[in-house]
């Protein structure tokens, strides 16, 4: 006569087995935020462009633009545009830059922003705005076009396999679900917040803060950051003096092609 096979001796047998499937699954299934991760090490170093604004009482310069997965990237699939500037007072009083603002094709001025989370909520709601006009929002520029250059290829997640290889060490030593998967989750939530701070550190340090006061001689290269938009028209700065305020403003005729492709280009509203 046969033994009868006993199920509960078989289910602890197969615990750690099950264990390892299932961390397999929940890896797959991408719980590791890719929304937090660094651009690819082989991103090439900032287009330099070094464009100056017409002289005046604030001298500033367009050093880069950086976009989308373009050089100079620092932030995977990063939803805004950083435009790195360098700001100086020639003058002999303290000058105040308060405001910033961008203009887009249609006239539209843009705001930079201090958040990097709603300016990507920001620019993924101007995205289906566009589209829903009829205009094909790039969010890469075509290859060639001055600036942006073609998209890096997206990496897969960079802690994945050394995640999957602990996950099956630690499911085969403790042989059972309960022990492995809450250190599972413990761990990606660490990692997510870990890189979602590092992000937010890297663009604090990038950005500059307005208003801003720069003394006689004084220069501050920094970075403003806005919203995704295609054929940006100008890029403006708003200043104050002891002699009065005014504006140094930059045309963007050279970024015609940003975010959208040749043949949808927007017309410039009058």
């Amino acid at each position: 006569m046969k033994p009868r096979s006993n199920p509960s001796a078989q289910s602890r047998r197969l615990a750690p087995e099950i264990a390892v499937l299932l961390g397999v699954a929940f890896l797959l299934t991408g719980c590791v935020s890719t929304g937090y991760l660094r651009a690819s090490k082989d991103t090439p170093p900032p287009q330099s462009l070094d464009v100056p604004f017409a002289p005046g009482r604030l001298e500033a310069a367009l050093n880069a633009v950086i976009t989308y997965n373009g050089p100079g990237s620092w932030k995977r699939d990063a939803f805004w545009d950083e435009y790195v500037v360098t700001l100086r007072n020639p003058g002999s009083q303290v000058l105040t830059v308060s405001a910033t603002g961008l203009t887009d094709f249609s006239g539209a001025v843009q705001t930079a922003g201090d958040n990097p989370w709603k300016l990507e909520k920001q620019s993924k709601t101007l995205e289906e705005k566009y589209r829903a006009a009829g205009i094909t929002f790039a969010r890469y520029t075509v290859p060639g076009v001055l600036i942006v250059g073609g998209a890096t290829a997206l990496a897969a997640a960079t802690s994945g396999g050394g995640f999957l290889a602990g996950y099956a060490v630690a499911a085969g030593a403790a042989g059972a679900t309960v022990v492995v998967l809450p250190v599972y989750y413990g761990t990606v939530l660490t990692i997510n917040h870990f890189d979602k701070v590092r992000m937010e550190k890297e663009f604090t340090r990038r950005r500059i803060v307005l208003p801003i006061s720069l003394a006689a001689g004084q220069t501050r290269t920094g970075s403003f950051f806005f919203p995704m938009v295609p054929s940006p028209r100008s890029l403006a700065f708003h200043w104050t003096a002891e002699s009065g305020p005014g504006d140094s403003v930059l045309a963007l005729g050279f970024l015609h092609d940003l975010h959208v492709k040749k043949a949808d280009k927007p017309a410039a509203t009058k």
